[in-house]
């Protein structure tokens, strides 16, 4: 399960509010009274009309009714927003087209330019993303950087979700969901007192389980299953003068997701068909990927559907992520105080492979295990709210250690016949063991000066220094027994794209890193808020978890790089809150230009093998000058003429481009003899990254009164459930997104994903205290399945995509009480 605490996304435009919204919830009068539903609307309502900066809120009311659980669900309310969640280790959300890297920067350790906070904790691994994000006060998004009032420093816009405190008003809420591929979902939330007025509790659990959408045809087994089930235990102590929050979360997740998504990597490997690569010099591989299967293994293709796999060697994807944090505010006459402490561990390892055609062979295609702790701590300092200048100061220390056990290269049956060497026997493996530590320590400042009541500036710096760690060994599991000798064994696994018997040894990287903010507001009158925004962001040197050999040959050749450059950004916004007709119509605006130097990319150096296989090393390193501009709009409309209506609209234009990147690594249509090894990218979009996306949301509530007195007075029945007042409700979402490229741009063959749209509905009964309801729901009703990556194969691979990470279309019904 997940956590909470005051949403830091105002931090950098109203830094009291971070500081002082924790001390404030910790009021008995406020948790008692205040509940979960209130909080999530007056942080919507705060984000959408008083905040100077972009931003947009789901309330923890509209999560329930319409059933969201993962971060998928909540990027279809939110623009500009892609959670890409996959396996655990491979969910790399991100916010403006940046965060995923591009579909790479899978290696341990990697942070992104995006931040994810979780009731004031910035969680960095995509790890602590896992599992079902439900019970929640309010999902938030925050765009630009951050870092100037607190947490972690990000580039691009971070996620803020926050959770229910535990209430002195004893309260257990049940709810069942069923519906098809045989999903049951079971959640529990119960809060209460243990001593009255002085310390109150709230245990949440939620049990998942669905069977998989996507059926091997070879073996039977279900993949893109549901297997999850987590926890969250809080404590919530108040006095006269504080309040302390503890909170202990743990998920645990075992299912199959590794097919069909390019082992999350970013890669294609659903096959569509053979392989049809044509050189940029106009020739073509001697022979197809088809021909090569037969030629090698004399098996015929079983499948060129991507739906109905026949995997050689499937396994489960697991992941354990475990949490706990402690948030105490203390009152220092009118200033706060406020101490965040939190500890994280995660264990996911993976043991999926993506050899398809009932052919395990091993050679590059398996998957990794993934391990990491996090340790923060977090000490600031506020003014009280409402003075003429309001400040916070602080210090935020963080240690990362995150480690890898790879073994993308490990021989199956089939491995000695597909590289022509019969010491490939199966059970050679090249573990790949990498190492990533990072130690920041942090000190920021940020202020408020209000001029007058209509216009003030907010300003703010942060210095941040990174001491990061990086060391990788390539370890052989050899076969032993074996007749052949151990350079043949190594031979065999390099030839397969191991890495033999080397290590890079341990290697450091020490970076100053400076950001800072201007965000001056105009409150030109009741209706209208004008804001501006400059920052400038600092993202520190990559340690590059996946440092390797360079192997063309079958001989080490070098090593690529331990550590990539570090990131400038500056960032550019002007935007506009409206609201008219008291309140009835909201429409924010906000147009952006962010410019990234040494923007942190994956790169792959292409080589092929001994044995005919192309292959690839991959490492961060940088594109000298990326530039992202777009506008961001946010509309939400509440007739008085028709109450119980609300319709919520937002959209979002990314433009995402490689202003400079002459030396861009080559796609696989260079791999000719003779070919270069870069292209220029510069002047041509990123890739995956659609550049309009739209949704429009509709909420609608009706009471209908007593409708089942009269059947109650037919039965002669005179209980609570004929005399109860109903509300009838129902909802529609539609998230709209254009066509995306999913080839490099200078590659022979291009494929965009065209356009497509989620559509979500849902309708439902409950009384009107909200205690027991009954909706039934559909997600994806347009069975929509979008692809994330395209390739035309070459002759070691077919043409493949990688699968929607959406799911297929669910249908079912949903039971909350309330006792």
């Amino acid at each position: 399960m997940h956590q909470h605490g005051a949403s830091q996304a105002q931090n950098e435009g109203s830094p009291q509010d971070t500081a002082q919204g924790a001390a404030q919830d910790g009021t008995v009068q406020d948790v008692v009274v205040v509940g979960e539903e209130d909080r999530g609307e007056q942080k919507m309502e705060e984000v959408m009309m008083h905040t100077p900066r972009s931003g947009d809120v789901v309330t923890g009311k509209q999560a329930q009714e319409q059933q969201f659980t993962t971060l998928n669900d909540y990027a279809q309310k939110i623009p500009g927003f892609r959670p890409n969640i996959t396996t655990p280790h491979f969910s790399r959300m991100a916010i403006r087209g940046l965060g995923s890297a591009m579909a790479g920067a899978t290696s341990a350790g990697y942070q992104s330019e995006t931040g994810f906070v979780v009731d004031n904790v910035p969680w960095i691994q995509p790890e602590y993303q896992a599992g079902d994000w439900t019970n929640i006060e309010s999902f938030e998004i925050s765009y630009g950087p951050s870092g100037t009032s607190g947490g972690k420093n990000t580039d691009v816009g971070t996620i803020y979700i926050t959770t229910p405190l535990p209430s002195f008003a004893r309260k257990t809420q049940l709810e069942t969901s069923i519906g098809s591929y045989g999903h049951v979902i079971q959640k529990v939330d119960a809060t209460g007192p243990v001593i009255d007025e002085a310390l109150a509790y709230r245990v949440s659990g939620y049990y998942e389980r669905a069977r998989g959408w996507i059926r091997d045809a070879g073996n039977g087994q279900d993949y893109g299953d549901i297997n999850r089930q987590g926890i969250r235990i809080q404590l919530l102590g108040v006095g006269e003068n504080f309040t302390d929050r503890f909170i202990f979360s743990f998920n645990n997740i075992a299912e199959y997701t590794g097919y069909g998504q390019g082992a999350g990597g970013g890669s294609a490997t659903a096959p569509i068909g053979d392989s049809f690569l044509v050189y940029a010099n106009g020739t073509r591989p001697a022979s197809t990927y088809f021909q090569t299967f037969a030629n090698r293994l004399g098996k015929p293709i079983q499948t060129t559907n991507p739906y109905q796999p026949y995997l050689g060697h499937p396994g489960l994807d697991y992941a354990r992520v475990g949490t706990i944090s402690n948030e105490l505010n203390y009152q220092l006459g009118q200033h706060t105080l406020t101490s965040i402490t939190a500890f994280g561990y995660f264990n996911a390892p993976m043991y999926d492979c993506t050899d398809n055609q009932s052919a395990w062979i091993g050679a590059g295609t398996c998957n990794m295990d993934n391990y990491g702790m996090q340790v923060s701590q977090e000490v600031r300092l506020s003014s009280p709210k409402g003075e003429q200048f309001e400040w916070l100061a602080g210090l935020y220390t963080l240690y990362e250690s995150n480690w890898a056990r790879m073994h993308h290269t490990e021989l199956g049956p089939y491995a000695a016949q597909w590289l022509n060497n019969p010491a490939a026997m199966q059970g050679l493996i090249n573990w790949f063991n990498t190492g990533v530590r990072d130690t920041q320590v942090a000190g920021y400042a940020s202020g408020t000066l209000h001029f007058t009541d209509k216009f003030s500036i907010t300003a703010g710096v942060r210095n941040s220094y990174d001491m990061r760690y990086q060391t990788t060994t390539w370890v052989p599991q050899l076969v032993s027994g074996s007749p052949y000798s151990y350079a043949q064994q190594i031979s065999a696994l390099i030839a397969g794209g191991g890495g033999g018997n080397v290590t890079t040894g341990g290697h450091t990287n020490n970076h100053n890193g400076v950001t800072a903010l201007l965000n001056p507001s105009l409150q030109v009158n009741d209706n209208i808020l004008l804001y501006g925004l400059v920052g400038r962001g600092d993202k520190a040197p990559t340690a590059n978890g996946t440092a390797g050999p360079v192997t063309p040959g079958n001989l080490a050749n070098g090593f690529t790089p331990f550590f990539n450059k570090s990131t400038r950004s500056l960032d550019y916004e002007i935007g506009l809150k409206t609201n008219w007709f008291d309140d009835q119509f909201v429409s924010n605006v906000n147009f952006y230009w962010n410019d990234l130097w040494n923007f942190q990319t994956p790169q792959s150096l292409l080589y092929t093998t001994s044995a005919g296989i192309l292959a690839s090393t991959s490492y961060m390193g940088n594109a000298p000058h990326v530039r992202l501009r777009g506008v961001e709009f946010i509309e939400r409309w509440a007739p008085n003429f028709i109450p119980g209506l609300q319709v919520h609209a937002t959209g979002a234009y990314t433009e995402a481009r490689y202003i400079s990147y002459d030396q861009a690594p080559a796609p696989a249509d260079y791999t000719y003899p003779g070919g270069p090894s870069t292209v220029s990218l510069s002047n041509t979009r990123m890739t995956g990254v659609p550049w309009w996306s739209f949704n429009v949301g509709v909420d609608y509530a009706h009471p209908v009164g007593q409708v089942f007195r009269e059947l109650g007075e037919a039965l002669h029945d005179t209980s609570a459930w004929t005399t109860t007042s109903y509300t009838a409700f129902g909802y529609g979402n539609v998230a709209w997104f254009n066509k995306s490229q999913l080839t490099n741009p200078r590659s022979v063959y291009q494929y965009w994903q065209p356009a497509y749209s989620l559509v979500n509905l849902g309708a439902g009964l409950r009384t009107d205290d909200r205690n027991y309801a009954v909706t039934f729901w559909v997600k994806n009703l347009f069975d929509a399945r979008p692809f994330s990556a395209f390739t035309v194969g070459n002759a070691t691979a077919p043409a493949a995509v990688s699968l929607t990470m959406q799911g297929p279309r669910y249908f079912g019904v949903t039971f909350s009480a309330a006792l």
